[in-house]
């Protein structure tokens, strides 16, 4: 065999400074996306706990859900890839980093298909919010925060365990 065949490729690796953009792009939009989340879940249960400022907490939902958090959830999700792809971290060489994005995918799907339809059933109609579907904006919202801040965990922590290890 000669050298060629044997000698592995090296790993695609972005520069320091690029790295470094993407990186720091990739936290603030994370961070953003988070903050979202957190309106997102303060808003429906302020009507819950006040019974005031429905029409303008619906209004308010509508417009983070549905034109500002997109941006930041699939910036967030493109910075990933492109950092697991430029990086030694890799997209499936960690469990944390699928982890994070099975999370990622599953907040993003969940809020398409339901968080829109309640935001828009909230929105149809005239009278004040019917309190369930308020309560299930809440725990979704909730249960979106938990797992983006579990994503942060991870990202932050990086459990040294990778698919090919086994649990001593």
């Amino acid at each position: 065999m000669t050298a060629v065949a044997t000698r592995v490729a090296a790993p695609r690796r972005l520069a320091r400074r690029p790295r470094a953009a993407l990186r720091t792009a990739h936290v603030l939009l994370a961070v953003g996306w988070t903050g979202l989340s957190l309106v997102m879940l303060v808003l429906p249960a302020a009507v819950l706990v006040q019974g005031l400022g429905a029409v303008f907490a619906v209004e308010a939902m509508a417009l983070v859900g549905g034109g500002i958090i997109p941006f930041f959830a699939v910036g967030t999700v493109l910075t990933g890839v492109a950092l697991g792809l430029g990086t030694p971290w890799g997209l499936f060489r960690h469990r944390w980093v699928i982890v994070k994005s099975v999370l990622a995918l599953v907040v993003i799907v969940s809020s398409v298909v339901l968080n829109t339809r309640w935001i828009d059933a909230v929105a149809a109609t005239t009278a004040s919010p019917e309190e369930p579907v308020l309560w299930s904006l809440v725990l979704s919202s909730a249960l979106h925060q938990v797992m983006l801040l579990t994503a942060t965990v991870l990202s932050v922590e990086k459990p040294r365990l990778t698919g090919n290890q086994k649990v001593a």
